[in-house]
Formats: C-alpha cells, sequence, structure tokens
C-alpha cells in the first residue's frame, strides 16, 4: 500500500506540472546539457558543487534520456530513495512495521517535504539523501554502544573500517553536491556524538569520524573546493571581530552548559519510559497529558492561528493556503514535541531527541539571520529538514499510544483519522498554490525558446528570478564547443526587481534607469514583464504589478512591444524593447 501512495504522489508532482517543478532546475539541467555537449565540467559553476550535475550527465550518457526528462521524472528518483531510507530508519528506532510505514506516508504526502525537497530537480533533494544515509549507518552502530553495559572494544571496532570507509565517501560525495547542506547535517550529528563522547568516550566513539568530517570540510575551504554555497555567511565579514569572539565564547559557554545538562539526561537503563507512560515514574508527564494536553495544543493553536492568520492577510498578503498549512504545522509539532520529550527516555529515543535538538537549533539560527538580514537566504531549505524530526516525534506520540493500548479509544481513532484527512488536504491545497507560483507555465517557456530561436546576439535580459537559466539552456551556442564561454556569459542577465519593473520607479535622478543599461552595457535591453515576481528583500515573498502599473506600459514612450504569448486564461507574458 506505501509503495502505491508513494507511486501516486511521483505522478501527481509531474502530472500538475506543464514542464517540471520550479525554475531552479533550468539552471541545474543546463548544466547537464553544457557537460554533455562541450564534454568539460565547468567547475566555477553553481559554486563548484556540481554533483548532481555530473549525475545527471552520468544517467544521459548510459540512458539516452532526454535531457529535459531528468528533472520532470526526477521525482521518481527521489521520492521512493527518501522513503526507503526513512522507512529503515523508523523500523531501528520504533521496531514496529506500521508505525515506520505510517511515518514515511506522513513525511511524503504533508508537510510540503515532497515539493520542496524531493521532487525539485536540484543538488538538495541528493544531498539530503545522502545526509540521511549517513546518519541511519551512524545510529545503527550507536545503537550497538548505548546498551545498559560499557561497550567492549571488539564491539566498537567491529566493521569499524569499512563503515567508516563508506561513510567518508558519501560524505565526500554529499559536500561535492551541496556543501552547506550536507555540513548542516554533519554539525547535528558533531552536536549527538559530542554529547554521548563526554557522557562516555566509548559510547560516544564515533565522535571521531565526525571530526574526520570537518577536517576534510577544512581541506576542501582552504582549497575552495565546492565551497561557493558558504557565501551566504560572508555578512559576518562586516562583523568587528570583538562582536565574533564574544559569540563565539558565549556559544560556547551556553553549548557547554547543554551538554552537562543532557549527559547527566542519558540513561542507559531500561523499562524507564514504560514507567513514565505508566505513570509510576515522573508522575508530570502523565498528569500534564491526562488533564491539560489536548486543550492546551489545541487552545495554543487556536490563538496562534487567529494572529497568524490576521498578520498573514494585512502585512504579508499570502495565500490563505499557508495559514491551512501554518495550522497543520502547529497541530503536528505540538504533538511531536510531547511525543519526543517522552520517547527520550527510551535508550534508542535519545540520539533521535538530540538531533532534532540540533536541527531546530540550527532552524531557528536561521531564521533569526535572516530576520537580521531583512531577506530570505538558506532558512527555508533548513526547515524543512525539521519535517522530518516533525514525523518522527509524532510518530514517537503514536508509540506512546499504541503503548498504552489507546487506540482502543475510539475519541484517539477519530483523532488521528481527522488529522490525517486535513494534512493531505492542507498539503493538496498548499501544492496547488505552489504550483501557480513556482512552475513556469508552457507559454512562458515557449516563448523564451522562440526569442532564442530568433535572436544571437548578446543582450541584456531583464526577466523573473530563476528565467535567466532557460535562455542559457535555448541560448548558449552548445554546437561550438567553446568552453570558454560560460553559460552566464551569453548575455547579461538581471533580475527583475521594484525599481526595474514598476513604471513609476524607472525614472531616477532625472534618469532612465532602462536607458542608462542600455548606453551603459551599449546593447539592446530586453524586459520580460512578469505578473508577480519573487522579492527575495521582503518577507512577502512575493510582489506584482498592479492593473494600473500594467496598463501603462502601453503609454510608455522608451518601450517597445515586441511580442507576447498569451495563454488560454487570458494571462500573457508581453516583451518589451528599450528604444
Amino acid at each position: 500500500l506505501l509503495s502505491i501512495v508513494i507511486i501516486l504522489i511521483s505522478i501527481l508532482n509531474i502530472v500538475n506540472t506543464s514542464t517540471f517543478a520550479g525554475t531552479d532546475a533550468w539552471l541545474h539541467i543546463s548544466l547537464v546539457k553544457y557537460i554533455t555537449k562541450i564534454n568539460y565540467i565547468p567547475m566555477d559553476s553553481y559554486f563548484g558543487s556540481l554533483g548532481l550535475h555530473i549525475f545527471g550527465a552520468v544517467v544521459h550518457f548510459f540512458s539516452g534520456l532526454d535531457l529535459l526528462l531528468l528533472p520532470k521524472y526526477f521525482g521518481f528518483y527521489t521520492i521512493p530513495l527518501a522513503s526507503l531510507i526513512v522507512y529503515n530508519l523508523l523500523m531501528r528506532i520504533f521496531k514496529n512495521k506500521n508505525l515506520a510505514i505510517f511515518g514515511v506516508f506522513l513525511l511524503v504526502s504533508s508537510f510540503g517535504f515532497s515539493w520542496f525537497m524531493m521532487v525539485q530537480f536540484w543538488p538538495t533533494s541528493i544531498a539530503l539523501i545522502q545526509g540521511l544515509v549517513i546518519f541511519f549507518i551512524l545510529y545503527v552502530r550507536l545503537q550497538g554502544l548505548i546498551k545498559e553495559q560499557i561497550p567492549k572494544k571488539e564491539e566498537i571496532f567491529a566493521n569499524i573500517l569499512f563503515s567508516y570507509t563508506l561513510l567518508i565517501f558519501i560524505f565526500i560525495s554529499s559536500f561535492l553536491t551541496h556543501s552547506l547542506l550536507t555540513m548542516i547535517l554533519v554539525t547535528s550529528y558533531l552536536w549527538l556524538y559530542l554529547i554521548y563522547f563526554v557522557k562516555n568516550y566509548r559510547r560516544g566513539f564515533d565522535l571521531l569520524l565526525i571530526i574526520v568530517f570537518f577536517s576534510i570540510f577544512f581541506i576542501f575551504y582552504f582549497f575552495n573546493i565546492s565551497t561557493g554555497h558558504f557565501q551566504v555567511f560572508d555578512p559576518f565579514r562586516i562583523v568587528p571581530w570583538y562582536y565574533l569572539l564574544f559569540g563565539a565564547l558565549a556559544s560556547i559557554f551556553a553549548i557547554a552548559l547543554i551538554l552537562l545538562r543532557y549527559r547527566k539526561s542519558i540513561d542507559f537503563s531500561k523499562g524507564l519510559f514504560a514507567s513514565i507512560i505508566a505513570g509510576t515514574k515522573k508522575r508530570i508527564y502523565k498528569k500534564i497529558e491526562d488533564r491539560f494536553l489536548f486543550p492546551l495544543i489545541f487552545g495554543l493553536i487556536i490563538i496562534l492561528s487567529i494572529v497568524f492568520t490576521l498578520f498573514t492577510l494585512t502585512v504579508f498578503n499570502i495565500s490563505i493556503s499557508v495559514v491551512i498549512y501554518f495550522i497543520e504545522m502547529l497541530i503536528f509539532s505540538s504533538f511531536a514535541i510531547w511525543g519526543s520529550l517522552i520517547f527520550q527516555y527510551k535508550p534508542r529515543g535519545k540520539p533521535v531527541f538530540l538531533w532534532g535538538l540540533a536541527i531546530n537549533l540550527m532552524s531557528l539560527f536561521m531564521l533569526l539571520y535572516d530576520t537580521m538580514m531583512g531577506m530570505t537566504t538558506f532558512f527555508l531549505r533548513v526547515y524543512f529538514l525539521t519535517t522530518i524530526m516533525i514525523s518522527i516525534g509524532f510518530v514517537s506520540y503514536m508509540y506512546k499510544l499504541v503503548k498504552t493500548n489507546s487506540f482502543q479509544k475510539r475519541k484517539f481513532k477519530i483523532f488521528l483519522v481527522s488529522i490525517i484527512i486535513f494534512s493531505v488536504y492542507s498539503q493538496n491545497l498548499l501544492d496547488s498554490t505552489n504550483i501557480d507560483i513556482f512552475n513556469l507555465r508552457e507559454r512562458e517557456v515557449n516563448s523564451i525558446q522562440w526569442y532564442s530561436n530568433y535572436n544571437s546576439n548578446e543582450r541584456v535580459i531583464i526577466a523573473k528570478n530563476g528565467w535567466h537559466a532557460i535562455f542559457m539552456y535555448y541560448d548558449y551556442p552548445f554546437e561550438d564547443q567553446n568552453k570558454e564561454i560560460t553559460l552566464e556569459s551569453i548575455h547579461f542577465f538581471f533580475i527583475v526587481d521594484n525599481q526595474l519593473v514598476h513604471p513609476d520607479l524607472h525614472i531616477s535622478n532625472g534618469s532612465n534607469i532602462l536607458k542608462d543599461l542600455k548606453l551603459g552595457y551599449n546593447t539592446e535591453v530586453i524586459l520580460v514583464l512578469p505578473k508577480d515576481y519573487y522579492s527575495p528583500l521582503s518577507w512577502r515573498f512575493f510582489d506584482q504589478l498592479s492593473e494600473e502599473e500594467t496598463e501603462a506600459y502601453y503609454n510608455l514612450e522608451y518601450l517597445n512591444r515586441i511580442f507576447s504569448a498569451k495563454g488560454e486564461d487570458g494571462e500573457e507574458t508581453p516583451y518589451y524593447w528599450v528604444i
């Protein structure tokens, strides 16, 4: 049944897109095309992280599959593979097949995980899968080291050469695919193993491997190999050194306190979890759940949902589907937190709890960082890592209900069925919204292809974020096989922003910025006018022109409308030439 669900989800994501998911895929498939046509790997492209592109080129070479089909059917590879890894991980954690199946179903059908992290053809998907494989292998080893008796040397060194060699190979592969996401995951593993090492060096022996990972990272960083993604932290370079020193010392102090706190909380004895859910030990947990859990959670959800809804609709002007998604995340997160808090008292539950704590803290750090920078950088990628922890945490709560025979009660059955239906509904609603916002329509792609067929000269192209890659795919002279010509050099690309698209902002200090671009680059300027456009410097995420502003373009004397691609729904994508 789970296999059928996974296949249906993969098919649904293909059917819902006319080309393929998102716009970033065009950049990555352009690089794959460059590698296959030029027979050269452009190591300076995409931050030097070309693992996905080499993988795509290999698949194309050996299968003969059309390049544009690689991103379109990418989900058929990533979703089943990620599901298999998560299933095996959940089986190791809970030792319950039904709960493992439920956890996988929950993850791939809810939270936006599949669409954002698996379906889109970008390196994040492959790096995340490799990172999960690393954690799974480490977790399997750790289970043998956290028994009641301190492990012997024979247990520590069992198959260590094979395991370490395999893990180092996977780490390097993941790092070359997406260095930043890989190091975020490895940092979360460092946190986990540091705590166990402080508790007992034999139990946390694999900290040695994490140190090896960081050593490889520093070597790669020194030689600038696949480390371009770390440019996201460049603003720290302008911060005075004494502020950085103070922040580092404060962080070390806080981490030391947390290490000591959790070092004492780790218990390798059996039976504590059963005693807690029975109410014979740490009775506060059972008391809170019996009397306050459901009223507290749903009361908090109602209050936060009202506040978020008002704030979203008035300040951010975001779709109602996001509000429903927020409510869904509140419900699942609340029960996931409670489930994790209880399940941590099982020896095999504590590592997962500590790992989840690290992921959530880093997600919070990225949110604060984006808030201070006033723009969105990498928070959303890290945020979707937390959906894995939410799934595990929620299954932890289900595990507790199974152990207490709570599913014999009708209210728990109704509760479970209700939230599953609500989750699937909210996910489909969110996906449909995302498809409208992020996916390209066929007419939009065809218009760029048509323009590229009839124009070969270098231009200044002003278009939506990600559209430059479509021009590269169709306009780059691959037939010349000249590796000296980079993909980005065929045109001067500018991303649409408020000043470039709003007609009343074209004139600045008595000068027309569009004409200035034409004079400055000594070439023609083409403006592809969007319906809406991504605004990274705003927490509204997207902005759009009003009807009055769109109509004003007909009367701008410095612009000439050269052609327009119009769909059956009446929406169009006009191209303007700066006179």
